[in-house]
């Protein structure tokens, strides 16, 4: 069991702090000295073994490699030269294609199943290009506006010192920096003693690029949601190799995603080979076993997959092909879903609805929290309502 104690301890020994006048690291130290304190290696982080970041010409030249191996096939290198003839004379005729077509676009391009399918991807390609050459004009002009305005304002008060709102202030400023760094220490320091749940990374194959793309959006917003919860858990990406494009999508929306102090383990290695078989939960709304608690003593796992072009069981397979025990959310049990309503939730609502039950251990407050109200029948969302309001009247009563 986990030390709750201890935890909430740890806390308020840190909420007592005046500054936090040490830099966390906690990869190369096995102790570090809070205020005079040493703090011993029970509670450092047991980070995996981080991954050096690869460049976008590191990637480039991996799927090179890739190509140039299925380039060895004739029947690969027939197609090959018939889609680099097909695509210039697109250019010829002045029709939708990217400048630039980079080898892991080649492998997909000869990887799918009819020329409409080739054509709908070269298409979503030039719209992609389209959208980076808006995204970097617009930061043109508004660095562009940002320097003419330093030079009115220089202009209005050359000595710089200008008090008021939105100007210099008395008071300490807290910069977006410094606010991310206490919320990654304090996951950090209550994550060691929390449960461990664990994000699938393995099914970057069954997913077109767009799903790849909303799946690394999911993911961040469980990030940023662990990271607020009063008991954020200990967040696993297992099977998440530097060359997985869920890893590379992940990578550009977080940069530091593998440094040492950010909160979250990031590992190439299967669950398999970190925890015991007998300790791990994959949760599939495909299984017929519902969860009826949270056990802190079991490892969760999610799978880190979007379907919504094609569902197909692949969390099912995957769980019975490594025997492990599976569990589904009680949906049904709880609420009435309205018709035509679909029941996939994203990654960042199954997540929130883990850390609420393993907090609150009432399935009503958690389900209503994260469900959309759009997907229940109307007699619910009147008992959601009436819900809330019991909710509130309680905090206020206190």
């Amino acid at each position: 069991m986990f030390n709750y104690g201890l935890r909430h301890s740890m806390f308020l020994f840190q909420k007592l702090q005046s500054t936090l006048s040490f830099s966390f690291n906690t990869i190369n130290k096995t102790c570090f000295n809070l205020n005079g304190i040493q703090i011993s290696d029970f509670i450092r982080r047991n980070l995996c073994q981080t991954v050096q970041i690869k460049s976008k010409e590191e990637i480039d030249e991996f799927h090179q490699k890739e190509l140039d191996k299925l380039l060895e096939n004739p029947a690969y290198s027939k197609a090959y030269k018939l889609l680099q003839y097909e695509i210039e004379y697109m250019r010829e005729m002045s029709e939708n294609v990217p400048k630039v077509i980079r080898p892991k676009d080649y492998i997909y391009l000869l990887n799918s199943p009819s020329k409409t399918h080739q054509r709908k991807h070269i298409r979503f390609l030039f719209c992609n290009e389209i959208k980076r050459e808006n995204l970097k004009e617009k930061r043109k002009q508004k660095s562009e506006e940002l320097r003419l305005e330093l030079e009115e304002y220089r202009k209005v008060c050359p000595s710089g010192l200008l008090y008021g709102l939105g100007h210099n202030s008395l008071f300490l400023r807290i910069y977006d920096q410094t606010l991310d760094s206490y919320l990654n220490y304090n996951s950090a320091i209550y994550s060691r003693f929390e449960p461990k749940i664990v994000f699938d990374c393995g099914y970057n194959n069954v997913m077109s690029p767009f799903e790849i793309k909303n799946c690394a959006r999911q993911l961040v917003l469980s990030l940023v949601f662990n990271r607020q919860h009063r008991t954020p858990a200990e967040l696993y990406f297992c099977n998440a190799a530097p060359e997985n494009e869920i890893v590379t999508t992940l990578l550009k929306l977080v940069p530091n995603l593998y440094e040492d102090t950010f909160p979250a383990n990031v590992t190439p290695l299967s669950y398999l080979d970190m925890f015991d078989k007998n300790e791990l939960v994959y949760l599939t709304p495909h299984c017929k076993t519902e969860m009826t608690h949270y056990d802190p003593d079991k490892v969760y796992i999610i799978g880190a997959m979007v379907d919504k072009a094609s569902p197909q069981p692949y969390s099912l397979a995957k769980a019975k092909k490594e025997k492990l025990r599976m569990e589904k959310l009680p949906l049904d049990r709880y609420l009435n879903w309205g018709s035509g309503s679909n029941k996939c939730l994203t990654l960042n609502q199954v997540l929130a609805i883990l850390l609420d039950i393993k907090y609150t251990k009432d399935w009503m407050t958690s389900l209503f929290n994260h469900i959309p109200i759009r997907k229940l029948q109307p007699e619910q969302r009147m008992d959601r309502e009436k819900f809330y309001e019991k909710i509130t009247a309680r905090t206020k009563n206190g």
